[in-house]
């Protein structure tokens, strides 16, 4: 009689840790939510432990690449850029001098605002309502005229290349970044807390991650910020410093 009883106590724990352990799995900011029309956004968390239930925070935004704007202009903070330009979410764009002059290309609704910069990065662009990332050396090599490209900012490294993570430095540091999935929707994404180059790639390219076929990392440090409002969800991560460029959803 006590083993059976043993038997059923047992079978209750195991029960109640299933029951918690799928509430956990379940939860809401673990998967893509519809935030406003077109957009969604997800939460997940990087570092320690499990490969994505660590320590730093994660918030990516997801649309179709007719809703994003690359936007070059007087350095401002996120908040700032997203009420000026009336989008519904901001992230910071790419390097920049101390004099805050973006360095490398922008292109902004078919406007040049800045020259391809010779240097080890890549460049994430839309053309004819498709997104891309190429290596400079390669991106300079297809499109020699930037006819047809209506946005485009230069940076790097990239961090996912046709679904696999690149060689990267051991750095840690505040994250900014952006992704194309192989559906053709991109992601935009920024880490609330420092995180290490690997970790950073692996959560871009994994299929439980933001399952991206292409990466490239943006400026980050102090200069990684997002400022997001909609009908249904408003959020702030305020960076360092204000920013020269940003990419925008609208």
């Amino acid at each position: 009689m006590h083993g059976m009883k043993r038997v059923f106590l047992g079978l209750a724990v195991i029960l109640i840790i299933a029951f918690y352990a799928w509430q956990w799995r379940a939860k809401p900011e673990t998967r893509w939510q519809v935030i406003a029309p077109g957009v969604e956004m997800k939460m997940l968390s990087v570092g320690e432990g499990s490969a994505f239930n660590g320590a730093t925070k994660i918030i990516a935004l997801r649309t179709t690449p007719s809703r994003i704007k690359i936007l070059k202009g007087e350095t401002r903070n996120a908040v700032a850029w997203r009420q000026d330009e009336k989008s519904l979410a901001i992230i910071n764009g790419g390097f920049f001098d101390p004099q805050g002059k973006t360095l490398g290309l922008r292109v902004s609704d078919g406007e040049k605002k800045g020259g391809l910069h010779d240097a080890d990065w890549g460049v994430f662009f839309i053309r004819k309502g498709k997104a891309g990332v190429l290596h400079t050396r390669e991106f300079k090599r297809q499109y020699t005229s930037l006819r047809n490209i209506s946005q485009a900012v230069q940076c790097g490294p990239r961090l996912v290349v046709d679904g696999q993570t690149t060689d990267l430095k051991p750095q840690t540091a505040r994250r900014t970044g952006v992704g194309i999935q192989r559906d053709g929707r991109i992601i935009i994404a920024v880490s609330e807390g420092a995180l290490a180059f690997d970790d950073w790639a692996n959560l871009w390219a994994a299929s439980d991650g933001l399952n991206c076929r292409d990466a490239l990392n943006l400026d980050g440090g102090g200069s990684t910020q997002i400022s997001l409002k909609t009908k249904k969800k408003s959020l702030e991560v305020s960076g360092l410093w204000p920013v020269p460029d940003v990419i925008a959803i609208h």
